[in-house]
């Protein structure tokens, strides 16, 4: 008698499979199984049917970006988490708002989706607004933009200065002149180059007002440069931030009214406070420098 003893081996998904074959035994093709499972993906998109929340879209797959669409785009049971846009209610329809409205994926009429604006009546006043509205923060930064009068005369002459730069001349002692400008909330420095081209007397006056009444006149608070005629040490002094530590205050001669200037400058308003101001040299020494800090609303 004779025994045959033969191995088949087949493929499956877990390894190799072996068949033992014995007396009387055959081989055919009902003797080959596999575990292997069909995987069911109908949109191609990687994630089989029993993943894939949506597998008719391949856009739609636990794998893919949530955006904001109304959708759960990856199946994580969560509609439009983390993306759903801010709106906020745009009463003067200058592009931005005020009051928050509601999150949405979708635009709603009246509202837009950048906030931040500071007077949502006033299509002037935005964040991204290049208007100047005197006393009034236009581009919503935290600072009011004013513009300031400012009357000044020096006698003989001179140049007036705000922030570093030179607004023009002083005008002459009997007139004085009168400058508009703009300047904004917090510190800025006004000064005064002056000099007298007789070498009698000198002296200055100035005047500063905004336009909700609050003023600055020249009085014993401003300063003079101890070393007038040392140009390097003069870089900046009309700037904020120049250490004028060593500078010492003025000598105040008197208000409008005072001989001999009388009540010139004529241009400035009627029962400013002002006072003639200059240094404590003597007058051969000529020119000075005036300087006072002051801070805006």
């Amino acid at each position: 008698m004779f025994f045959v003893i033969g191995y088949l081996w087949g493929c499956s998904t877990t390894g190799k499979t072996s068949l033992l074959i014995g007396e009387d035994s055959s081989m055919d093709d009902d003797s080959v199984f596999s575990d292997q499972e069909e995987v069911i993906d109908n949109d191609g998109d990687g994630f089989s049917l029993d993943d894939d929340c949506d597998d008719s879209n391949p856009l739609i797959h636990p794998a893919a970006t949530e955006i904001c669409n109304g959708i759960d785009d990856n199946c994580n049971d969560e509609i439009d988490e983390g993306v759903l846009i801010d709106w906020f209610f745009d009463f003067d329809e200058d592009g931005y708002g005020s009051d928050f409205l509601e999150q949405s994926c979708v635009s709603i009429p009246g509202a837009v989706i950048l906030d931040g604006d500071c007077d949502d009546n006033n299509p002037q006043i935005h964040p991204n607004s290049t208007q100047r509205v005197d006393g009034i923060d236009s581009d919503c930064n935290g600072t009011r933009d004013w513009l300031v009068q400012i009357y000044v005369a020096v006698d003989d002459a001179g140049e007036l200065c705000v922030n570093n730069t030179v607004l023009g001349d002083t005008g002459g002692w009997s007139t004085g002149v009168v400058y508009e400008t703009w300047m904004a909330t917090g510190p800025t420095v006004v000064g005064i180059y002056g000099w007298d081209v007789g070498y009698t007397i000198t002296a200055g006056i100035i005047h500063l007002e905004l336009s909700d009444g609050t003023q600055w006149v020249s009085d014993s608070t401003w300063t003079y440069s101890p070393n007038p005629s040392d140009s390097a040490s003069k870089s900046g002094w009309c700037s904020v931030g120049y250490d004028d530590g060593d500078w010492e205050p003025v000598q105040v001669i008197g208000p409008i009214g005072t001989s001999p200037w009388g009540n010139a400058p004529s241009v400035f308003p009627q029962g400013s406070p002002a006072q003639w101001i200059w240094d404590y040299f003597p007058v051969e020494l000529n020119s000075q420098y005036l300087r006072k800090e002051i801070v805006l609303p």
